[in-house]
């Protein structure tokens, strides 16, 4: 008790000057400093790139800070301030006239439609008319130089805004005879703002069940193009039918889309959404592969890839096409300066005003850049160094920039301040980190081993001591794989322990090194604590490392980090499909062993009660030739059971090699209960091979991609919208067995393609 005491005495004692020290010269910084420095969550180039504007979130108060630069001067022309709340970030941008409109939101004054124009000026265009929900930006959208809002006001008012030409119109859905009903819900039509088709779409409820659409956009006059669904027809038939009606109606080529063909080596292809066609391949003034389709305005689209087919091998160009002229213009002066990961980067955006030589370029790595294509004169720039600017001017700015150049001064405070702090850690870190080192050193080998019983036939102290208690060397005898083996245990053990020569052990048995360490009952306590699943939100995809070809997907072990921690996940990308960096996922740790939740997508969420938890017995297994962090790839037969209903599913999973699987074990399966039931009812139909028109993807749930496949029988195209196996894969041209319906043209797998 009283060694206990004294050390608690010697550590405040310690501390003491270091609190002393510390606040000394957090005074004595302060007297360097004047205000804090910002980090730009955005910058954007405006005029023709003579003028950069800045976002920084302040860290008091809820607001936006806003800065405006002259590039070539490297200096700030003016600054403001817009609202915003703590949670809310910035919405999508869009490039107008001569500036640019950004949407933040503020729990008082809803949605704030900012205009930043390169004089400096802002004027903000919706002035408290719109509310929206928490989740605000995914009602706002940006589509070809228009800002898009669909939502509701609180007095339950349904509306589609539209900001063009740094106008702001607004249309009710409830007057005016929009609709023949009252509007009950309104939601985006899948990929109708991604190009699927050639005007964005809203499918609209209405009271009296029955379904309209309503174009994204307005009209010159600032109206709306409606379509009622038919009472026999099917969603996805009158999807087409409205997409079809608002091209001609508002002069979009919906016979000729540019857009990015999933078929390797992925150029941009013309695509006739009318009938569900694929044409040629664009024909840029050189290939571009593994290619991404930006829309710029009512006519252009930017077309951007690699120079060769392995884009690992290549570099970045692009071309900006004119799609009702043909005529291109070349963009690789500013795309060639960009790496193809940040080209591939979901927050990556270009933008361009009709008429205009000049393209914008936003990167999710938080830079900004621009090119006269005319000239072919480009400038890249990133926060880093736009932050640096305020620096120059001020160097007393608070920053991590500021407090070196402070720390660097030296001085006598700083300099006793270090001394005592690396005491204190070194005492301290000694103390704290190498028991959980050791710690977690001992529970990875405790996993990664075999559980194994064995018998301590001999036992001697080592003439070690630590804490004043001996280290045991002990020789346990066990039976593996048919054989006797013999393995030497150190650990260190009170003197009251009874443990004794005969006794039976439980011990974790790595064959490989040929070492062991013993199972305890506190190991079993913790280990039965630390299986329960543990989500992991926001989880940042860092890195991807290749691990081989399996069929026509490839095994990829990827790098995630969340809160500071890192974690690696085992998974199969089918073709098609792609896992990029810089993108987020939902984790799930289970047993310390991490596995996607849902990766992309539209960031849905699911609730547990639209969860169905069910048993699944294996009736098939083959093992992979790939093995990922002492996990072999297994491809397992399912059967999943619920009550009378059976589903037959395949289903790949990276398996611990010190764990079997084997036919007729039972595992937990989860699905959603709406794609059970979907699936339960198709399977009682009607059955036949089907020929794969399209595949889109929408993420993944678990490490099963989500697809939306349009597959053709005798000329009737139906839909299947499932997870699919990332080993077999479905690729336009496979032939599927699936199950469908003809009254509802849906449709579900049951073999994929040989």
């Amino acid at each position: 008790m009283n060694k206990k005491r004294a050390i608690s005495l010697g550590n405040l004692v310690f501390l003491i000057p270091v609190i002393l020290l510390s606040v000394f010269m957090w005074n004595d910084y302060k007297r360097y400093i004047d205000e804090y420095q910002p980090s730009f969550e955005r910058i954007y180039m405006l005029d023709e790139g003579k003028k950069l504007i800045g976002l920084a979130k302040h860290p008091v108060g809820e607001q936006y800070d806003v800065y405006l630069f002259d590039p070539d001067k490297e200096n700030l022309i003016t600054d403001t301030t817009i609202h915003t709340n703590f949670q809310a970030g910035l919405g999508p941008a869009t490039y107008q006239q001569d500036g640019i409109i950004i949407p933040t939101y503020d729990d008082s004054y809803g949605l704030q439609i900012n205009y930043f124009h390169s004089t400096g000026k802002v004027e903000e265009l919706a002035q408290g008319t719109m509310h929206l929900p928490p989740s605000w930006s995914s009602n706002v959208y940006a589509w070809r130089g228009r800002l898009i809002v669909a939502g509701e006001s609180p007095n339950s008012e349904w509306y589609i805004a539209q900001v063009k030409d740094g106008k702001l119109n607004k249309v009710n859905l409830g007057e005016k005879d929009q609709l023949p009903s009252r509007p009950v819900r309104i939601d985006e039509v899948h990929g109708s703002f991604e190009n699927d088709q050639a005007v964005p779409v809203f499918t609209v409820d209405l009271k009296d069940d029955r379904t309209a659409f309503v174009s994204g956009i307005l009209d010159k006059n600032g109206d709306l193009s409606v379509l009622l669904q038919n009472k026999d027809e099917g969603t996805f038939a009158a999807q087409d039918r409205a997409g079809a009606r608002f091209a001609k109606v508002f002069g979009f080529n919906n016979a000729k889309l540019v857009r990015e063909n999933g078929n390797y080596p992925e150029e941009a292809s013309f695509y006739n959404a009318n009938e569900n066609h694929w044409g040629a391949a664009v024909p840029t003034p050189k290939p571009v592969y593994q290619a991404s389709v930006f829309l710029l305005n009512d006519e252009e689209v930017l077309i951007a890839g690699s120079t060769v087919e392995d884009e690992l091998n290549g570099s970045v160009i692009g071309y900006v096409l004119n799609e009702k002229s043909g005529q291109f213009q070349d963009a690789s002066a500013l795309l060639e300066q960009l790496s193809y990961e940040n080209l591939k980067n979901s927050d990556t955006e270009f933008y361009k005003n009709l008429g205009s030589d000049v393209l914008y370029y936003r990167g999710g790595d938080r830079t900004a850049g621009y090119v006269e294509m005319e000239l072919q004169e480009a400038k890249v720039l990133s926060s880093d160094q736009v932050e640096k600017w305020l620096l120059t001017e001020a160097e007393n700015k608070v920053s991590i920039q500021s407090f070196w150049n402070y720390y660097k001064q030296g001085g006598a405070i700083v300099i006793n301040w270090s001394v005592w702090v690396f005491i204190i850690l070194l005492t301290f870190l000694s103390v704290a980190v190498a028991p959980r080192m050791l710690a977690g050193s001992r529970m990875k080998k405790m996993r990664d081993g075999q559980h194994i019983q064995g018998r301590i036939i001999d036992m001697e102290e080592s003439g070690l001591y630590v804490n004043e208690q001996p280290q045991v060397r002990f020789i346990v005898q066990f039976e593996d794989e048919g054989r006797m083996k013999e393995v030497e245990i150190k650990q260190v053990i009170s003197y009251l322990s009874p443990i004794q020569i005969g006794d039976t052990v439980m011990i974790s048995y790595d064959r490989k090194k040929h070492k062991a360490v013993f199972i305890t009952e506190e190991d079993l306590k913790h280990a039965a604590q630390s299986s329960k699943p543990v989500i992991i939100e926001n989880a940042i995809l860092t890195r991807i490392e290749p691990h081989g070809k399996v069929n026509r997907g490839q095994a990829l072990k990827l790098y995630f980090t969340a809160e500071g921690r890192d974690y690696t996940v085992p998974v199969v990308q089918p073709f098609g499909f792609e896992y990029r960096t810089g993108e987020r996922a939902k984790l799930i740790l289970i047993q310390g062993m991490a596995r996607i939740f849902r990766y992309g997508g539209n960031g849905s969420t699911v609730k547990e009660t639209d969860q169905l938890s069910l048993q699944g017995e294996v009736i098939h297994v083959q093992k992979m030739p790939i093995i990922i962090e002492n996990k072999q790839l297994m491809l397992l037969e399912v059967m999943i059971s619920r009550g009378a209903d059976r589903i037959r599913k395949a289903n790949s999973l990276f398996v611990p090699e010190n764990l079997s699987v084997n036919v007729g074990a039972v595992i937990p399966v989860n699905m959603q209960k709406e794609d059970f039931q979907r699936e339960t009812r198709l399977l009682q139909g009607k059955q036949g091979a089907a020929k794969v028109l399209s595949v889109h993807y929408d993420g993944t749930q678990g490490e099963r991609p989500l697809a939306m496949i349009t597959a053709e029988i005798d000329g009737i195209t139906y839909h299947i919208k499932q997870t699919i196996e990332p080993v077999y894969g479905v690729v336009v041209g496979d032939e599927l067995w699936i199950a469908y319906d003809e009254g509802t043209q849906e449709g579900i797998i049951i073999n994929y393609s040989s």
